[in-house]
């Protein structure tokens, strides 16, 4: 069988176990965990058979095999079950949710995998100088910063001091929404997107330009840089066309990771901007024990970053065959 074939079925198995995996351990941890979720759909004056009644409507009356048994059933058709808060249906509710999440982590990564690789390939190939030493430490500081700090401070500076952008929320309280377009691409949406951007964009720069200045100072004392030199190529030609697109292979895969990871790190930040995502969704199904919108959260966030993950082994295998000889091999 063809090697990159063999290679891409291998990472498909991995995929599907993984998701198999991911989905059984959301599934017990959320009905093992302490707090009785029945507390949030039942009230205290209902009569017993009312409470048994609204239990059995969820399915919490079965037993914990059967239950895992229907919620497998139900993953499969892509119903991730009825919330307890809103009794509405979870996918939808959480789908609308993170399209409000992606409307500013989307933006804020495609900033910082644009400009971080250019700054780390810059910072590596002056590698010692003033502009590597305090531009490290610069992205260094930038990452350490907690997020909620960072958030908080641009608040303070540009929303109370300057009174130039809103401090919170996605629209004004006074909008009423018309379409789907009007939502991401009114002025009012842009001016409260622009700091969550901004704060997203430069804590996730570290990564990919400390990636890339790695990479790069590894290759800067390569044969072949040698050899372009020797050719008589100048210095920007050999570090851009030659260095840079070889160092960027490794963070192909990090890209990856990082728009799964985005939403994670999306509940600090919607948190602090008020913003109406899947992260503060999650944080408040987590507070009020509405399972099905918490483990419905979880779950999207797993899945995406599993598929993203099998998307890019897929891509690595083709920008470098060598990737394909290697997994088969292990």
């Amino acid at each position: 069988m063809n090697q990159k074939l063999k290679f891409v079925l291998q990472r498909f198995a991995l995929m599907l176990i993984s998701l198999f995996a991911v989905i059984t351990i959301l599934f017990l941890l959320f009905r093992l965990m302490p707090g009785n979720p029945a507390s949030q759909l039942v009230s205290p004056r209902f009569s017993e058979a009312e409470r048994q009644a609204l239990l059995a409507q969820h399915g919490l009356t079965e037993p914990l095999h059967v239950q895992y048994v229907v919620y497998l059933q139900n993953v499969a058709q892509g119903n991730l079950g009825i919330s307890f808060q809103h009794g509405s249906p979870v996918v939808p509710f959480l789908l609308n949710k993170t399209l409000n999440t992606l409307s500013i982590t989307v933006p804020a990564l495609l900033l910082a995998f644009t400009f971080g690789p250019f700054i780390g390939a810059n910072f590596a190939w002056n590698r010692n100088e003033s502009i590597d030493a305090y531009g490290t430490g610069a992205v260094l500081i930038a990452f350490a910063a907690p997020i909620f700090w960072t958030g908080m401070l641009s608040i303070m500076v540009f929303s109370f001091w300057l009174g130039w952008l809103p401090a919170a929320g996605m629209h004004s309280a006074t909008y009423t929404e018309t379409s789907l377009v009007d939502r991401f691409f009114s002025v009012g949406f842009l001016r409260h997107a622009i700091l969550p951007i901004a704060i997203f964009a430069l804590w996730r720069l570290s990564q990919p330009t400390l990636i890339m200045r790695n990479n790069m100072i590894d290759l800067i004392g390569s044969d072949f840089i040698k050899l372009k030199r020797a050719e008589g190529l100048d210095e920007r030609t050999i570090m851009y066309r030659h260095g840079a697109r070889n160092a960027l292979l490794p963070l192909v895969h990090y890209m990856a990771l990082a728009f799964g990871f985005a939403f994670g790190g999306s509940i600090i930040l919607e948190t602090v901007f008020s913003w109406p995502g899947v992260g503060q969704a999650m944080w408040n199904a987590v507070r009020a024990s509405d399972y099905p919108v918490a483990q419905g959260a979880f779950t999207i966030i797993s899945v995406a970053i599993i598929l993203l993950n099998f998307l890019v082994d897929v891509l690595s295998v083709y920008i470098d065959p060598r990737v394909a000889d290697s997994g088969v091999e292990t």
